[in-house]
């Protein structure tokens, strides 16, 4: 598994996470993208997107993420 920093945050990191070549995570997903939003000043909320296709994470990443190459 590779893991990967799309953006830092005060708090938490937002973060990719690639499975390895040949392998998918649980569900037959081949990445996961944890994501936080701020809900006070101690916690974030975390949500959490998974990806079957690379053609989907790709989309995703150009939209929210379009610095980030991997």
């Amino acid at each position: 598994m590779q893991t990967y920093i799309l953006n830092e945050g005060a708090l938490n990191d937002n973060e990719l996470l690639l499975s390895d070549e040949g392998k998918v995570f649980k569900g037959n997903f081949i990445a996961i993208v944890k994501e936080y939003t701020y809900a006070n000043a101690w916690c974030n909320k975390e949500s959490i997107k998974k990806f079957r296709k690379h053609e989907q994470l790709q989309k995703y990443l150009n939209k929210f993420y379009p610095e980030f190459t991997y």
